[in-house]
């Protein structure tokens, strides 16, 4: 699989959860600009990609991000309900595709100002996946 259809099969399942109203890619600070936002937001930044023969390691941020309620103290429940989602949304990924998860699946959590006081958990994971390069042979 490419990055490309990587990323998008994330997004896609992510989508199709029904706790989360919001997914996209690209830089975690766009949601300062989105001032209507619905929550709970999926979220995917890059971070490498690594070649050799045979697999591709794509090293991608999971982000899932939800309003603090005004008045509450919810974002340990948030920042659980988070973990869950991003390890059910992997889940899915490697169980319908051809790809494998490399390594621990690393979760921080954080609290964050964007267009609103939120809290959430971002996750470090290694997707590896075949590729062609270097399998050809000269005769």
């Amino acid at each position: 699989m490419t990055l490309y259809e990587i990323i998008n099969k994330l997004l896609t399942i992510a989508g199709n959860k029904p706790n989360i109203n919001f997914v996209g890619e690209g830089d975690i600070y766009e949601l300062n600009h989105i001032p209507n936002i619905e929550y709970s937001v999926f979220y995917i930044t890059q971070s490498n990609t690594t070649i050799e023969k045979g697999i591709t390691t794509y090293s991608l941020n999971l982000f899932y991000v939800d309003r603090i309620v005004d008045g509450a103290d919810n974002h340990l429940l948030i920042q659980s309900n988070g973990i869950d989602a991003i390890t059910n949304i992997i889940n899915e990924l490697v169980l319908t595709e051809d790809v494998d998860i490399e390594g621990d699946v690393v979760f921080t959590s954080f609290y964050q100002r964007f267009a609103d006081d939120c809290a959430g958990v971002y996750a470090k994971v290694n997707i590896v996946t075949e590729n062609n390069i270097g399998i050809c042979s000269f005769e």
